[in-house]
Parts: C-alpha cells; structure tokens; sequence
C-alpha cells in the first residue's frame, strides 16, 4: 500500500461517520411569516403616514385658502408641461373661481351653521352631563378644525 492510501484508510477509520441533518421545515415558514409580518407593518406605516400627510394638506388648504391657487398652478405646470404664462392663467383663473366659491360659501354658511347647531343641541340632549361636557368639546374641535368661519369679503 502507498502511503498515501493508508494515511486516508487510517483517517477514515478513526472519523465518525458523517450525518447530515435533515431541513427543518419550520425555518422556512417562520422566515416566509416573519417576511408577511415585515410587509404588513410596512404596509400599515406607509398607509398610516400617508394618511396623515393628506390629512395635513387638506386642513392646510382649508384653513389657509391663499396658498391654494399657487399649488395648483404650480402642480398643473408640472403635470401639464405649462409654460410661465399658461400658469400664470391657470393661478388667475383658480383665484377668481375660488373667490366665486367663497361667495357661495358665505351665502350658505348661515344655513350650515344652523344644521351644526341643531345637531349639536339634539346629541346633546341624549347625554348626561358628563357626557355632554366630552361632547361639546368633541363637536367644537371637529368643527374648529374642519369647518372654519367662512372667509371675509375682500
């Protein structure tokens, strides 16, 4: 026998046989589950700060109707390819519809209000006085922030 064969016919005798262990099946479900949890908790970030983002302009919108001709125009102009002067038209007419909308909205105001009140009022009458107090508070914010005082006549 040469010596390298019984280098390696001493070696193996002396080594335990060799056993691969099986594949664990649950590894790759909990790998396939934590992936799904990671993807869900993206998903529900992603929406919950999108939520907010568009909740942040509408009220910004709403309480500072000024800046909202620009942004449109400025929006458009990027959508649309608009030239300085297209966009500068685009703002003016914006602005006067806007003007005209807020006509509107003072005329109807009165009557909205009204309708606000008489909800508050007939809630309120359902509750206790604990309640009632939440309440009152509860409906003055949600109006505050969503339903400003129309706006003055220019």
């Amino acid at each position: 026998m040469s010596t390298a064969s019984q280098t390696t016919a001493r070696d193996s005798t002396h080594l335990p046989p060799v056993t691969v262990p099986a594949a664990l099946p649950r590894r790759g479900w909990r790998t396939l589950l934590l992936a799904i949890l990671i993807f869900v908790s993206g998903l529900i970030v992603g929406g919950g700060l999108t939520l907010i983002t568009v909740r942040h302009r509408a009220l910004r919108a709403i309480h500072h109707p000024d800046e909202v001709p620009p942004r449109i125009a400025a929006h458009l102009r990027w959508k649309l390819g608009l030239s300085d002067e297209q966009t500068r038209q685009v703002e003016q007419i914006v602005r006067k519809r806007q003007q005209a909308l807020q006509a509107i909205r003072r005329d109807v105001q009165p009557r909205v209000t009204i309708e606000l009140d008489r909800v508050e009022s007939e809630i309120a009458a359902t509750l206790d006085d604990a309640q009632r107090e939440k309440w009152r508070a509860l409906f003055t914010n949600l109006r505050e922030t969503w339903i400003p005082p129309p706006p003055k006549q220019p």
